[in-house]
């Protein structure tokens, strides 16, 4: 189980959300920040949290294949998650190229429209709608 935290909420006492989230991490449950990024905190909940997944926010990975900077950052936070034995996942994958892009610069996880629109619970089909984790590029 995996419990996401968005970056769109903003955090007054990290002290008390470090204590509700330390009781659950200690019962198995891992913690995702969510559209890393984004939003109030910018690397604030990343920093302070230590989550076991970063995702990377549709608007750092729109054109990740084209862009140079957007490159770039992506490739800084895969090395920063290897440091803090987080997982990233980059969302909001729209084409092949930015799959390959986000695979190439070391991306474990992606999400998005190009990999699979969202279904109804009801409609899962849990053999075949797993989370796209990536292979190693060549």
């Amino acid at each position: 189980l995996v419990v996401e935290l968005t970056e769109h909420t903003k955090f007054d006492d990290y002290d008390a959300l470090l204590h509700a989230v330390g009781a659950i991490r200690e019962s198995g449950v891992q913690l995702s920040v969510d559209d890393a990024g984004a939003g109030f905190s910018g690397l604030s909940h990343i920093l302070k949290l230590s989550p076991d997944f970063i995702k990377l926010d549709r608007e750092l990975i729109k054109g990740v294949d084209t862009d140079p900077v957007r490159r770039a950052l992506t490739a800084s936070m895969v090395g920063f998650a290897a440091g803090t034995r987080a997982k990233i996942i980059a969302e909001g994958i729209e084409t092949a190229d930015e799959l390959e892009a986000v695979r190439a610069l070391g991306v474990g996880y992606a999400q998005g429209y190009f990999l699979g629109r969202p279904v109804p619970l009801a409609d899962l089909d849990f053999a075949r709608h797993r989370p796209a984790q990536l292979a190693p590029a060549r």
